[in-house]
Order: C-alpha cells, then sequence, then structure tokens
C-alpha cells in the first residue's frame, strides 16, 4: 500500500487531535481524486486514540427536558450523536471528539451552580450515518448512579474539558462515581 508508512503512523498512536483532522482532510481529498488507498487512512484515523484525550461533558436533552433525553436509545445501541446542527460551534466541538474520549452525560441542575450526570462512555470510533452526518461507536459504563456536582461553566450541549480543568473542579466523589 502506498501509504503504509503514515498507516503505521496512526496505527501506533504518534498523533494529536489537530494532525489526525489535518491527515483525514488530506485522504479525503485524495480518495475524492480517485485514490482508493485513502480510505484504509480514514478509516483508520476514525478509530485511532489521539495523543491528547479530553473530557467532555455532553448534554443529553433536547429543549433541556427529561422527556427529550436521548441518554437511553445512546446506551441502548452504543452510541452517541448530535442533532443541534444549527450551532457551528456545537457541531464544531462535537466533530472534535475523537476515540478515546471520555463522555459524560450532564444536564444541568441548579442554573449557575450545579449539573447532575447520568453516565459516562468512552468513544471508541467515529462513523458517518447514511446522510454523512458524524457519529461516535461507544463503550458506555453501566454505571447508573445519578452524581450532582458543581457546574463548571457548561452552558452549551458540548463542554471539551483538559483533565486539568476536571482535576480542579471536580470533588473526590466525580472521580469514585467513573469508577
Amino acid at each position: 500500500m502506498k501509504h503504509q508508512r503514515i498507516l503505521d503512523s496512526i496505527l501506533a498512536g504518534k498523533f494529536g487531535r489537530a494532525e489526525l483532522l489535518r491527515l483525514r482532510k488530506n485522504a479525503a481529498s485524495l480518495l475524492a481524486k480517485g485514490d482508493k488507498d485513502a480510505a484504509t487512512v480514514i478509516s483508520a484515523i476514525d478509530e485511532s486514540v489521539p495523543t491528547d484525550t479530553s473530557i467532555i461533558f455532553m448534554g443529553f436533552c433536547p429543549g433541556a427536558t427529561l422527556e427529550n433525553r436521548l441518554d437511553i436509545e445512546w446506551k441502548e445501541k452504543g452510541i452517541c450523536t448530535f442533532i443541534f446542527l444549527e450551532s457551528e460551534v456545537q457541531v464544531d466541538r462535537f466533530n472534535d471528539i475523537w476515540p478515546g474520549d471520555l463522555i459524560v452525560l450532564k444536564k444541568r441542575h441548579k442554573f449557575g451552580e450545579s449539573m447532575r450526570l447520568y453516565g459516562h462512555g468512552r468513544a471508541r470510533a467515529v462513523r458517518y450515518d447514511e446522510n454523512g452526518h458524524r457519529y461516535l461507536e461507544m463503550d458506555w459504563s453501566t454505571q447508573e448512579t445519578i452524581l450532582e456536582v458543581p457546574l463548571m461553566g457548561c452552558n452549551s450541549t458540548v463542554d471539551v474539558r483538559s483533565m486539568e480543568q476536571v482535576t480542579d473542579a471536580m470533588p473526590q466523589a466525580f472521580f469514585d462515581w467513573l469508577k
């Protein structure tokens, strides 16, 4: 295969998010020009774990009501989706989630004070549906305990946080809950 060197580096986990995005765009361009081997590179990227994983606090209730909750379906199907396509900022954040990232399902509880956490899981792979919409294959935890924690400025559906930010803001109960 003509892309074997880059494929080996991807499979060895040598790239961060920015590099993987750049490589994926390049491979997609090559595929569009007829380079069939580029599809193998894209597939490897969509399943690779970047060197810089994150924790994502993800809302799961369109309209902010539990009656619209999506987490039950997500857990049953082993997926995570994002349907608020009108917000480019949110779409970009969702599109920056990669395999290896930890997704924590959150719902704001006390405005400006706390949020409740309803589950967590690791992104396993990036996939695209028949309409070209990105979704994540997930390994959801069987954790069913709902935990109330301090709000981390989480006013948006997709909130990406570094481990340092989470360590500084979360009580020990959060880390115990993750186990």
